[in-house]
Formats: structure tokens, sequence, C-alpha cells
């Protein structure tokens, strides 16, 4: 009882220094944001922080007073003995040595074998199988690797002295683990600044997380206090931490600056709150209603932020703050199809007015995954990592603020195809990593298909497979060569691609001179993509941490698939198809280098993670920079009015024929960005762009940003509260563009 008591003091204090900490850390950072939840935030604090140290220091404590049961309360003595210092230490050796063997065992079995499953829930069932059966087999061996180094420390150590005063082969094991963890905290810290994904001061906390309470422990057992109120502190430290954590569960989702500090501006205190949202998600919607959760009413499944609201049946269901309202004359499908023809009939007359060469009806679009704009040499980028683009968009138009409309390929590169939202399409389990387009959904290269058009896709990607749903109007994909997520994600795949597209662009710009037989070509390019493979050549050095690695790497790999793209264009002029065909370059997202906390993407819609290139040539036409937002959705409408191809009304996309001309500059209306929950990520984010406005939400949370992209484009200074009054007229249409489905 009393290691469980010792246990409980030193996780009470060492949750409380954490949370003291926490709070002055996070209090510095949010500034004029924290006035008025000092207290809330500080009781809240020491219940989230501290409740998990005491039960830290409780299993702890619990653990010592184990062992110490068992070996007796003499164990420090009997240590003296030599045979039995010899025991400990191959004991104290040999345990640690084994758990490795078991985590290698395990890392292995998943790269072998349970990563090749597709469904997480197989991988997981898999895992736990195979660490069962590798368990056994590391027990079974534990023995012989006893003996081995009971053997090693004999000889070491050979007993002479019956009467022996110290343990010496269990000091040396110990002095082996303390320098061991000196040397991991070491270069665990260096690793973790290198990443930068972390702050200093966050990375600092965990590693005083995973030392404070074992210290606090130790030093307790050196000071004896034997005061009946010092015997009673750990569990009325425990008992008050609780009381803290049960008033946090409301308090921490009170209000919008409560909620912010909850979950992005504190440190190991957002961890943990996100990890106890689960539990505050009394109704299964998967928004929490406490722990910094924003579900307005987490006792109804319908009610929850982002839901379809009902038009004026007096219920919030989408936790907007007000009940939604009927659409608008503008929004309906009827209005979007005149008004598009109306624009397409006004532009031809102008073409010919102008003597505007018509565009060429085929079609090669070349899409380069995880590209973000800001890395390619015409944006302004400092590296020589894209020539042959650049080459491109200098006789091309390049759209400077071209936004995706996800974060993250399986609902990206469908609303490129769909012309539509993520919320708007159509899907099979929706919230899946990797959900199915079904096939009621109409498609660019559908129209295409019924315009005559032969549609030949070339990949080689997981992500491409037929089950899919993203080859709807292709008459031929190629996705020969793809493996499974990992394999896909560690493969070099752009020299596999020009194996298959050379030949193709032979075959097709065959059926184009002797039969006029239309086409499009779409080709994907995946490299850029982590796992990044620095290429030898295209070297920009290896870096002096862990983040300019990761830069250096992920640049390599663009300039390896510029040159891939610059491949199809000179084939494309060598089979004089060049000035036959319109060639549009993009990507279906970008990548962050912790500008936002994260690396890679699909957690964010920040702009390293949005903003991507999209140039396209129109053989003849003039090139042009066009300035201000567009999206993705807007390339199908573009490439159909090119076309001479009706848009369908559904498309949710608007031309850019009139800004490609420049007789307009980007069309004057929002666009959007969404992240909708998926298995690996089940948090709801969406984003309104209008001209150099942004405004974030993130549901989930209830976290809002507001930003000036003209004078902050990195978005760093959060405007919410200074500008209200602008935010909230933004959150407004981002509201209204969320309820009009």
């Amino acid at each position: 009882m009393n290691y469980l008591l010792r246990g409980l003091r030193a996780g009470m204090f060492a949750g409380l220094l954490l949370s003291i900490w926490s709070f002055i850390a996070t209090r510095s950072a949010m500034g004029d944001a924290m006035s008025g939840i000092g207290l809330t935030y500080a009781v809240s604090a020491y219940g989230l922080l501290g409740a998990p140290q005491i039960i830290f220091g409780a299993l702890l404590g619990g653990f010592i007073g184990a062992w110490g049961g068992v070996l007796g309360e003499d164990f420090r003595e009997r240590l003296r003995r030599p045979k039995v210092d010899l025991r400990s230490a191959a004991i104290l050796l040999s345990a640690p040595v084994m758990a490795g063997v078991l985590g290698a065992g395990v890392g292995l079995l998943h790269l072998a074998v349970t990563s090749k499953f597709v469904q997480p829930t197989f991988q997981a069932l898999g895992l736990v199988l195979g660490t069962v059966l590798l368990s056994v087999g590391v027990m079974a061996a534990s023995a012989p690797v006893y003996r081995i180094f009971y053997a090693i420390f004999s000889r070491l150590f050979p007993v002479r002295d019956a009467e022996a005063s110290t343990p010496r082969a269990t000091s040396l094991v110990l002095g082996v683990y303390a320098i061991g963890l000196l040397v991991a905290a070491i270069v665990g810290y260096q690793y973790a600044m290198g990443l930068k994904v972390w702050s200093a001061t966050l990375v600092r906390m965990a590693l005083a997380a995973m030392l404070l309470t074992p210290l606090v422990f130790g030093l307790m057992q050196r000071v004896k206090i034997e005061h009946k109120a010092w015997r009673f502190s750990g569990l009325i430290g425990a008992l008050v931490a609780f009381i803290c954590l049960g008033a946090a569960y409301d308090a921490t989702s009170s209000s919008a600056a409560m909620r912010r500090a909850t979950t992005r501006d504190s440190a190991l205190f957002s961890k943990t709150a996100m990890l106890l949202q689960p539990l505050a998600d009394r109704d299964g919607d998967g928004f929490a209603g406490g722990f910094g959760g924003n579900d307005c009413d987490d006792s109804n499944p319908d009610i929850y932020p982002g839901a379809h609201d009902i038009p004026n049946n007096g219920i919030d269901e989408s936790c907007s703050g007000a009940d939604a309202a009927p659409p608008k004359l503008k929004d309906s499908q009827g209005y979007k199809t005149v008004h598009r023809a109306i624009n397409t009939a006004h532009t031809n007359a102008a073409n010919v007015a102008a003597n505007i060469p018509d565009p060429p009806p085929n079609l090669v679009m070349i899409l380069v995954d995880t590209l973000r704009v800001d890395h390619l040499g015409f944006a302004g980028y400092e590296r020589d990592t894209s020539p042959n683009i650049d080459a491109l968009a200098r006789e091309s138009v390049f759209f400077e603020d071209a936004y995706a409309p996800a974060p993250h390929t399986p609902r990206s590169i469908p609303m490129l195809f769909f012309s539509r939202y993520p919320n708007r399409l159509k899907w099979y389990r929706h919230n899946w990593n990797y959900p199915i387009i079904l096939p009621e959904n109409l498609g660019f290269f559908e129209v295409l298909q019924e315009a005559g058009y032969k549609n030949v896709g070339m990949s080689s990607h997981f992500y491409f497979k037929e089950e899919q749903g993203i080859r709807q109007g292709f008459t031929e994909w190629d996705n020969e060569g793809a493996g499974s997520i990992s394999e896909s994600n560690d493969a070099i795949a752009s020299p596999a691609i020009w194996k298959k597209v050379e030949p193709k662009i032979e075959e097709l710009a065959k059926a184009w001179h002797d039969d006029k037989e239309q086409f499009s070509l779409f080709v994907h390019l995946f490299d850029p993509h982590a796992r990044w493979i620095p290429h030898a050549d295209f070297d920009f050095g290896k870096g002096s941490n862990t983040y300019e690695r990761h830069v250096n790497a992920y640049d390599s790999e663009i300039a390896f698939s510029d040159s891939y793209v610059g491949g199809i264009i000179e084939k494309l002029k060598s089979e004089n198809l060049y000035e036959d065909t319109i060639v549009v370059i993009t990507s279906d997202h970008g990548e962050g280098f912790n500008e936002h906390g994260y690396y890679f993407h699909g957690q964010t819609l920040y702009n390293e993670i949005l903003k991507v290139p999209l140039i396209i040539r129109v053989p003849g036409w003039h090139s042009r920079r066009v300035k201000g937002p567009v999206s993705l959705v807007d390339v199908a409408p573009t490439l159909l009015e090119l076309f001479k191809v009706s848009v369908p009304s559904v498309f949710e996309g608007q031309s850019l024929v009139e800004a490609m001309l420049g007789r307009s500059g980007a069309p004057k209306r929002p666009v959007f960005a969404q992240l909708l929950p998926y298995t690996n990520w089940k948090e709801h984010h969406e984003a309104i762009i209008l001209g150099d406005e942004k405004f974030i939400m993130d549901l989930t949370n209830g976290v809002e940003e507001y930003y000036d992209l003209a004078n902050d484009p990195g978005e760093q200074e959060n405007l919410r509260t200074k500008k209200k009054e602008r935010a909230d007229e933004l959150k407004q249409m981002l509201n209204d563009f969320m309820q009009a489905k």
C-alpha cells in the first residue's frame, strides 16, 4: 500500500507541474484569447494532465509494490549475495532484449504481411494474432537467453567471496540502463526538434512526462516523511484531479476560446483531450460534446456540426447557431444551366469576332500527385525543381491561386473528374479511407465518351483499381504494376508509367492522323507522394536535420517527376500532336512541412496542402497568369467549353475560359475545400476562400480561423476575433454552401 500511495503522490506532483507548465505556455501563446478563462483553463489543465499522471504514478507504484511483495522486504540484503546479484543482472538484461526481439518481430510481420491487408480492421486482427504467436516463441527463447547472460556475468564477476558486500553485476546493468536512457533522451530530443513538427516546449514536456513521475517516486523512496497529511496527500491529489477532470468535460467545450485552448494551443493538454474525445461522444455521431468537442446536442445523433439542416423547422441540426434558410434561386440546377448556356454563347461569339483560333479537340491531362505549387520554379521557388513544367507554363495559362477541394487523393481527384465538392458526390462507405464512387455520378470523361472521345488512363497506384469507381467514362485504363497501399507508397512509379505512356501516345497519334479519332489521355505521376525517395540525378543535398532531409528528398521527387513530364511533352511534339492537343498539368493536393504543426497531408485545410498548380495550354492562345481563387472543380467545365460540349447542370465548377482569354479575372465567387472524416483522421473541417480572404471552420473541435491572405499568405495570424463581423459573413456563406446539398 505504501508503494501505491507513493506512486499516487508522485503522479500528483508531476501532473501539477506539467499542468502549470502547460498553462503558462498556452497563456503566452494565446494572449488576449485567454482573458476570462484563466481559472477555468487552469482547472481543466490540472484535470487533463494531473489525472493521467496520477494513473501512471499509481501503476508505477503498484508495479514496484507488487515486485516488492514478490521479492520480499529483504531483497536489498539478498541482492548483496553474489549469486542473487548475477541472477538479477541476467534478468534485467534479458528482459529488454527479448522485448526488443518481440518488437522487431511484430514490425517485420506488419511490413511483410499485415500491411498488405486493405482494411485496417484486418491489419489489427492480424497483428494481434501474430503478436500472440510471437510472444509464445519469445517466452520459449527467454530461458536460454537468460542462461547466456548469466554465464557472461559469471565470467565477468566470478563468485569467490561468499560475503560480497556490493551487487556488482546489477549495478553494471543499471548503469547501462541509465546511460542508454540518457542517450535515448538526447537522440530523441534532437530527432524530434529536427522534424520541426512539435514546438520545443511540447518536446520538453513530453520528455518530462516520461521522466518526472519516476524521478519524484525515487526521491520519495529516499526522503521519508511520516506526517499523516503527507501519507494521504496522494489520495487527496487524485480526488482533486479527477474532480477537475470531470469539470473539464464541460468546461473545455464551453466557449470558442476554451475549445481552441483545449485542442490547438496547449501542449500535452491538447493531446490528452483528443484521446479522451471518443469517450465524450455519447450519441455516437462522431462528434464529442466534451473535452473540446463541438457537438451542440450530444444526446441526439441527428444533431452535430455540419449535419444537414432542414430549413425553417425551428431546429439547428448543424450546430451553426441558427436554423437554415431555404435555398436561393441561383443555387438551382435550372438557373445554372441557363447561365452557362448564355456565357458559352457569349464566349463563342467574342472569339469569332476577335479571330481567336478554335482549341484543338484532343486532351492530355497530367496529374503529378502531392505537388504544392510553391515548390515549382515558375511559381517563384528558388530551386530548379521543374524546368520542364516551367517551360510549359511559359506558353500556357497559369492560375496562380488554384485550390484543391480536399486535402487528400481519394476526395480530391474525384472532384477533378466529377466537378463536384466532396459532400455532394455520391459515395459508398463515404467515411472509409478510400470511399467508392457510385456509378450514378456523372463524370467529365463520361461526357467526353458520349461526344465520341477515346479516353485512356495511365497509372500505377492502388487507388485507381476498377472497383473504386474512378474509371467511369474511360475506354481503357492501364494500372498494371500497382501494389498494395504500402507498396504504392514505396514504389518509384514514373519509369513504369513512361513505359506504358510512350507507346500509347504513338497509338493515339496514328489514330488521330489517320482517322481523326479524338482522344483524351490522363497520366498520373505519383512519386512526390511520401515516402520521399531522393534521386541521384536530382540531388539537393542530405540536409543538416530531419526537416531539411525531408524537404530535399521531396524536391528531388518533384524534379524526378518533372523529367517525365518533359518526356511526355517531347513525345507529343515528335508525334505531331503538340499543336493538336490541349495540355493540362495539375495536382490533387500539396504537402505540409510543419507550417501548421503537421507533416504530409490529409489533416488540415491550410494553403500548403490546398494550393496546387493549374496550367492549361491551348495551342494558338496567349500565355498569361490569372490571379484569384479557382478550384479543381472548374477544370471539367472549362475543358468541355473548350471542346464545345455542353456542361452538365450537376457540375458545380465554373468555366475559366473568359479568364484564359484575358477578358476577365478569376470568377468572383467563393471556392471551397472540405476535410470530411475518414477512418485514419476522424475530423471534419470546412473552408471558404473568397478573393484574399479565407475562413476555416474545424467542426469537430469548434475552432474557427479567418485569414487575410494578401498580408498573411502563410496563414499565421488568426483574425477571427479582430475582424468578427467580416468573419461572420464568410462563416454564413460557408454554412450556406454546406447546407445546399
